[in-house]
């Protein structure tokens, strides 16, 4: 993965999502959220940045991520 790339959230990742007042709503908001890799970082480890279709941006461990499409 690197920096352009689109991403998703991996199914692993999906599977432990859960919210204790609705966790059908808040599963669906990641299942469609698509995202870029905007940065790699050095702490935490293998992690990288990734702004979210949602509009928020975060640090996300690279075994979450699965690539929808790898930049040229």
């Amino acid at each position: 993965m690197k920096v352009g790339d689109l991403v998703k959230w991996s199914q692993q990742w999906l599977n432990g999502c859960s919210n204790a007042k609705d966790p059908y709503q808040e599963l669906k908001h990641y299942k469609d959220q698509i995202g870029i890799i905007i940065q790699t970082v050095e702490e935490p480890r293998n992690c990288l940045r990734v702004l979210w279709s949602d509009g928020e941006d975060d640090e996300v461990h690279y075994d979450y991520l699965e690539v929808i499409d790898e930049s040229r």
